[in-house]
């Protein structure tokens, strides 16, 4: 399964393999991007060839996701910016309408995103992990998000695919 590293700023740390795959299979451009810097996650997301382009339920998990992001950046203002250029991506692809909600109620436990990619229509869901008691400062602000398949069709894509 995919998973990524990211710290407070959404930097991606480290990508495992099935990470690297998927964001080769979401942005094809991203093989490309340079290995020496970091590249922020929002900034993808905002982009408009980004990670945002390809989810078919963007006017489901868009704006829950932007809710979730200005609530990280009330305490993180440094986001911001990033957190205004990807509502100002939703609001060129959604409209304005929806964006202003706080969460929603959920109609499933998890918000499940789904994708259109060459290898048809993939579906997941993520998970974070925190380090509740780091014994290494560093480790305080760093976040594992762990990407799962939601039906088993994108679960036989990743087991084809990720070997």
């Amino acid at each position: 399964m995919p998973a990524l590293v990211i710290d407070e700023h959404w930097d991606v740390l480290r990508l495992n393999r099935g990470g690297q795959w998927l964001a080769a299979a979401l942005m094809p451009g991203a093989a490309d991007l340079p290995n020496d810097v970091p590249i922020n996650l929002l900034d993808l997301l905002s982009h408009p060839e980004g990670f945002a382009k390809p989810i078919v339920n963007l006017e489901e998990v868009g704006p829950t996701l932007l809710a979730h992001l200005r609530h990280e950046a009330s305490v993180q203002p440094a986001l911001m910016p990033k957190v205004d250029a990807f509502e100002a991506m939703l609001q060129s692809r959604l409209g304005t309408q929806n964006l202003h909600t706080s969460w929603s109620r959920p109609t499933a436990p998890v918000l499940t995103t789904r994708y259109a990619t060459k290898y048809g229509e993939l579906a997941f869901f993520s998970m974070f992990t925190t380090f509740g008691t780091p014994q290494d400062i560093t480790l305080a602000s760093l976040r594992v998000e762990h990407i799962f398949a939601a039906d088993e069709a994108t679960h036989a894509v990743l087991r084809a695919q990720v070997q």
